[in-house]
C-alpha cells in the first residue's frame, strides 16, 4: 500500500481531496463489477486500495463490531471503524450502479470489442504493475501463480446456464458473487451469467434505481425480493470470506498476491476483444433453445432474444479503421494504468 492508502489504518486523517479520489475509485469498482469479464477486485488492486479494503471489511464484519452494534456503543464504533473510507468508496460504487453502469452496459452491447479492449489494456497493465508487490519470487509462488491463472481461465470459459428467479438462488448467487467480486480477475457479473441470474439481478437493480417508475407492482415486488436476498447472501459471503483473505495476506502475503496476479492473467482470455460466436441461447415464446451460429439468422429475423452461449477468441478478419480504434483503446487503457502507477511511485508508493 502507498502512503495515501495507509492513512486510515495508521490513524492519520485523509484530506477532502483524498476522499473524493476514493469516491472516484468506488465508481471505477462499481462499473467493473457490472461488466461480465471485469472484476471489481482487479480495479481495487489496480488502484492500490485492495489490502486496505479487505482489512476494512474484516474489521466491520467482526464479532467485536457486532457486539458493539447490538449494545449501542456508537461512539466506539465511529472511533474504531474505517467508516469514512468505506463510505466514500461505497458512495462511488452506488453512483456507478445507478448511473455509469447503464452507460457501460450500453457500450458492452453496442461496442463489445472496443469496450473489452479498453479493459484488456487496463488489466494487462495492472498485471505488470502488481508483479512488484511480490517481494521475492520462488518456485512455490510461481506454482501458485500458474494455478491462479488456470483457475481463472477455467471459470471464464464455463458455459452460462438458465435458472429460475427464486429466493434461494438469489441468496446463493450473493454468497458466491461477492467472493468473486473482491478477487482480482474473477468477474462477479460473469458468474451471475454462468448461474443464469445476470438479467434478474441487474434488471432488478435498474428497476430500483429508477424508483420503480413505470413498473407493475408485481415486477417491483420481485425486484425488491431479488435484491434483498442477493444482499443477504453478499453479507454472509463477504463476512466470512474476507477474514480468510485477510489471514492469507498477513501469513502468506507473497503467495496470496501471486495467486491473485494469476487470476488477473487468466481473466485476460475473457477480455480478448475479437471473438467468433459458436452457439447462442435463444429465448422463444415457448422454450429456450441452444442454436449454432450458422443457423441463427431465422431466429434473429423472428425477433427472438439472443444471448451468446459459446464463443472463441480470434484475430480480426479485416484490419480496418474499427480494428485500429479498438487497438488504440486497449493502448489507452494500458497507458492510463501505467500513468497512475508512475505518479503513485512519484508520491512515494
Amino acid at each position: 500500500m502507498n502512503d495515501l492508502n495507509r492513512t486510515e489504518l495508521s490513524g492519520n486523517k485523509r484530506s477532502l481531496l483524498d476522499y473524493a479520489v476514493l469516491t472516484l475509485s468506488g465508481i471505477a469498482i462499481g462499473i467493473a463489477n457490472v461488466i461480465p469479464g471485469v472484476s471489481g477486485g482487479t480495479m481495487a488492486f489496480l488502484l492500490g486500495i485492495y489490502e486496505e479494503l479487505i482489512d476494512a471489511i474484516r474489521r466491520v464484519a467482526s464479532l467485536e463490531t457486532l457486539r458493539d452494534l447490538f449494545t449501542f456503543r456508537i461512539k466506539k464504533l465511529l472511533a474504531s471503524l474505517p467508516w469514512k473510507f468505506l463510505l466514500a468508496l461505497c458512495a462511488g460504487i452506488f453512483i456507478a450502479l445507478g448511473s455509469c453502469a447503464k452507460l457501460f452496459t450500453y457500450l458492452l452491447t453496442e461496442y463489445p470489442a472496443m469496450t473489452f479492449a479498453f479493459f484488456f489494456g487496463l488489466v494487462a497493465a495492472s498485471v505488470i504493475a502488481v508483479l512488484k508487490k511480490v517481494k521475492q519470487w520462488s518456485l512455490s509462488r510461481l506454482i501458485v501463480f500458474i494455478l491462479g491463472g488456470v483457475t481463472a481461465l477455467l471459470i471464464v470459459t464455463l458455459v452460462p446456464v438458465s435458472t429460475p428467479n427464486v429466493w434461494w438462488l438469489s441468496f446463493a448467487a450473493g454468497v458466491i458473487v461477492i467472493c468473486a467480486m473482491i478477487l482480482p480477475g474473477i468477474s462477479g457479473s460473469f458468474l451471475l451469467l454462468i448461474m443464469g441470474q445476470f438479467k434478474y439481478v441487474w434488471g432488478s437493480v435498474a428497476i430500483l434505481a429508477a424508483l420503480g417508475k413505470g413498473v407493475a407492482a408485481g415486477e417491483l415486488c420481485n425486484a425488491v425480493k431479488t435484491v434483498f436476498f442477493l444482499g443477504a447472501g453478499c453479507i454472509v459471503g463477504l463476512g466470512s470470506f474476507v477474514h480468510l483473505l485477510n489471514y492469507l495476506f498477513k501469513r502468506f502475503h507473497d503467495l496470496t498476491v501471486a495467486a491473485l496476479i494469476g487470476f488477473m492473467v487468466g481473466s485476460l482470455w475473457k477480455l480478448w476483444p475479437w471473438k467468433e460466436v459458436l452457439e447462442y441461447s435463444v429465448s422463444t415464446k415457448t422454450a429456450v433453445l441452444t442454436v449454432k451460429a450458422a443457423a441463427i439468422a431465422k431466429y434473429q429475423q423472428a425477433g427472438n432474444q439472443l444471448k451468446v452461449l459459446v464463443d472463441r477468441n480470434v484475430l480480426p478478419a479485416v484490419w480496418d479503421s474499427t480494428v485500429w480504434l479498438t487497438i488504440a483503446l486497449a493502448a489507452a487503457g494500458f497507458i492510463l494504468v501505467a500513468a497512475l502507477e508512475y505518479f503513485a511511485v512519484r508520491r512515494g508508493r
